[in-house]
């Protein structure tokens, strides 16, 4: 339900303008749902030796079908494995995603009551819900069942030229088990590293779809503070900008509509909610 956060600020007394502290998204949320992509690189670790059962490279004096024959059954089980991900995938990692995004909207949801609470000085816990913010959640759920399945797509993609590059050189079956190990673990590095850029990007999306609903027209960027930023997102820091145009209220350029807190792979700054009560408010 929308309502006015400046007109509540000003009825509790409030005659400055406040800036609300930040909510950051745990690593604890971030680590959990990498948890949840796991089986999407894991499935492929597990099934090395069943993959290169039938792998035989090598050349017999009349073995042309036989090799045509080897590389099929490895191909059978390569495919064996998508489709077993893909039960994983319906069975198993789709829940588990409902689960977390339940409880990511939820901690949100208490973190931004409590940073209401503190500057302004209101209780709106029984009035705030995750009703509000189902759109959001829903687009969520379905980028990250098609981002879980790409994790596992690619890592198949990776598996099966490395095992036919092995029968064009010849390799043995424990070269080509080296290279599958190693498209495991990119596929691993990849969900983690997803993991901890979805995991913010939600936190970002539910700042400002909750700071709309609460009436507030303005935000100040908090920059990340990590140690290598982005230059730009470094020199929004302490600004404040209008969260409708992306114009900073002290003039200069405005925020491109793609590149707001989070939207950037791994951008960690945040829009504060900023509650205007002595400025002109356009």
């Amino acid at each position: 339900m929308p309502f006015s956060l400046p007109t509540l600020a000003r009825r509790a007394g409030k005659r400055r303008n406040i800036t609300l502290r930040p909510i950051i998204p745990t690593q604890a949320q971030a680590t959990d749902l990498a948890a949840i992509y796991a089986p999407a690189w894991q499935i492929w670790q597990q099934n090395i030796d069943r993959i290169l059962a039938g792998y035989d490279p090598q050349p017999l004096p009349t073995a042309d079908a036989l090799t045509i024959d080897t590389a099929d059954q490895v191909q059978s089980a390569i495919e064996g494995v998508a489709n077993e991900f893909l039960t994983i995938l319906t069975a198993r990692i789709t829940p588990a995603l409902q689960r977390w995004i339940i409880s990511a909207e939820r901690v949100h949801r208490d973190k931004w009551a409590a940073a209401i609470k503190a500057g302004v000085g209101v209780d709106l816990d029984l009035i705030l819900n995750a009703g509000e913010v189902q759109e959001t959640l829903s687009t969520f759920m379905a980028r990250n069942v098609a981002l879980v399945r790409n994790v596992s797509d690619q890592a198949q993609g990776r598996i099966s030229d490395a095992v036919f590059r092995g029968y064009e050189r010849r390799a043995t079956a424990r070269e080509v088990a080296k290279e599958i190990q190693e498209a495991t673990g990119m596929g691993r590095d990849r969900a983690t590293n997803i993991a901890a850029d979805q995991n913010s990007k939600l936190s970002s999306q539910l700042d400002r779809e909750r700071q709309a609903q609460a009436g507030l027209t303005q935000f100040k960027w908090r920059h990340s503070g990590k140690v290598h930023p982005r230059a730009w997102h470094r020199a929004r820091d302490g600004k404040v900008y209008d969260s409708r145009t992306g114009k900073p209220v002290g003039g200069g350029d405005a925020i491109p509509s793609d590149d707001r807190a989070g939207m950037a792979p791994w951008c960690g700054c945040r829009e504060q909610a900023y509650i205007a009560l002595l400025d002109e408010v356009d």
